[in-house]
């Protein structure tokens, strides 16, 4: 259960359970009240026409019942008969003479103390017959008696406490249980991460089962642990990656120049062939150099704070034209339409975008060959923008289609080519940092299909529905 919960239901308690116990205990306290039941049969006998008593001694008789105490047991008696009572040996509708009455009263006298009135005239205080024939006897408990009794109301109360009482500690200690040893287990998980075991899944609490918000953060923790175990495998992929392709050129560049300077190579072609292999590794050298700082660079995103709204279709416009010289030379076909409303402006870094667009557009003419096509299209689609590079090359196996915009990652259909793999990555990280989705679809040996979306601001599309 949630501590939150937990908390809510020791709360609601505290504030319900002594409400509710004074309504309980105020209704019981009303239907067991002798008033309740001595004003009922008072208002019946008010209606009897063969009492005759004065306004005043009916005010009298009210007043008296009214003010009956909770101790207190009263009886009305007229003319031989009990009218009302709520003394056990005084039924309600018994006949019984005045000596008779007053017997009682003697013999009860050691355990009560009692009173007798007629209403308009005096009290009663001694033995024997009275002439009127309406009276009101009242009697109470004498002290000895009353502490051999405990009081009805106090008993209840008392047990009600005692319950209210265990019921907050327990939920008290449950919490407390529950908050300890989330803490401890917590505890235990942030230690073994700062102790560097990576590799070692986290416990985590069974779902509806000791799960709460200090254990829900062990979902928080397992997670950071599987980001660092994949930031440490990444890291170890990336020097070996870095080792890996770095080696090849230098290897080459310094073998060239040992051959160069220690005569092996003499004639002059095959010097000029030496030092232009040297100055064509020396570029594929400086151009890796490039990409790596370029793709640390992106990591840092403090120059998304400077994103500028700038027009979109000039710089499609742009990218298309160089495109389309570029796929000449390789003597590609391009087919290109920018569909694209000259005044819509997006948020972005010109120069990183037309970066991974260009990179798409570089690696759609590596996996082509003489006669392919590249189509290149963009158009407005509800509130965004497509931008379509598509290709009728060699294509990416369905294995490799999820694992393409990882770092140093490089497909079947790559691994001819030279570079890093390094490209699509940086593709990635400039998309979504822009904000941007970036989709690729493929099939082997028919071609690949990438999709920017990029999605156009509010203000800018209620500019463009005006128009």
């Amino acid at each position: 259960m949630k501590i939150r919960k937990q908390f809510g239901i020791l709360i609601a308690s505290i504030i319900l359970i002594p409400v509710l116990s004074i309504i309980a205990l105020s209704v019981y306290h009303y239907v067991t009240s002798p008033q309740r039941h001595l004003l009922n049969g008072y208002r019946q006998i008010r209606n009897m026409k063969d009492i005759e008593l004065s306004e005043d001694a009916w005010d009298a008789i009210r007043a008296e019942i009214e003010d009956v105490p909770p101790n207190v047991q009263i009886a009305i008696y007229y003319d031989y008969k009990i009218l009302i009572s709520n003394m056990q040996e005084l039924k309600v509708g018994s006949n019984i003479s005045p000596i008779e009455l007053f017997s009682f009263i003697s013999n009860t006298s050691n355990v009560y103390d009692y009173q007798v009135q007629a209403p308009g005239v005096k009290t009663l205080l001694t033995r024997g017959e009275s002439r009127e024939r309406f009276l009101v006897i009242s009697r109470s408990k004498v002290p000895e008696a009353k502490r051999r009794k405990t009081n009805k109301f106090i008993v209840p109360m008392l047990l009600l406490i005692a319950g209210f009482e265990v019921f907050c500690i327990s939920i008290i200690f449950s919490l407390s249980k529950t908050i300890s040893s989330s803490i401890s287990q917590l505890e235990k998980n942030t230690q073994r991460i700062a102790n560097g075991e990576l590799d070692t899944q986290i416990e985590l609490p069974e779902k509806g089962r000791g799960a709460n918000e200090i254990t829900s953060l062990s979902e928080s923790l397992e997670r950071m642990r599987v980001s660092l175990k994949d930031n440490q495998e990444r890291r170890a992929k990336f020097i070996m990656g870095i080792s890996h392709d770095l080696r090849t050129p230098v290897s080459l560049i310094k073998g060239y120049s040992e051959a160069i300077t220690d005569g092996v190579v003499t004639d002059i072609d095959s010097i000029r062939k030496s030092l232009s292999i040297v100055e064509s590794k020396a570029e594929q050298l400086e151009n890796m150099i490039n990409d790596l700082i370029n793709y640390e660079k992106l990591n840092n995103t403090d120059w998304l704070q400077s994103l500028e709204p700038e027009y979109i279709k000039p710089i499609l416009e742009d990218f298309a034209s160089s495109a389309k010289a570029t796929a000449d030379v390789y003597k590609r076909t391009i087919n290109t339409d920018i569909s694209v409303a000259d005044d819509l402006k997006i948020p972005m870094d010109k120069k990183l975008a037309n970066r991974a667009f260009e990179n798409i557009f570089s690696n759609a003419l590596r996996y082509t060959k003489d006669g392919d096509s590249v189509t290149i299209t963009a158009d407005q689609k509800g509130g965004n923008i497509e931008l379509r590079i598509a290709d009728t090359g060699v294509g990416i196996a369905e294995k490799d289609l999820e694992h393409i915009f990882e770092i140093f990652y490089r497909g079947t259909s790559s691994r001819r080519e030279p570079g890093m793999g390094i490209g699509l990555s940086v593709v990635k990280t400039v998309i979504d940092s822009h904000g941007w989705k970036i989709d690729v679809k493929s099939r082997v040996n028919e071609g690949t299909t990438f999709i920017i979306t990029i999605p156009i601001p509010d203000e800018e599309r209620r500019i463009v529905q005006v128009q």
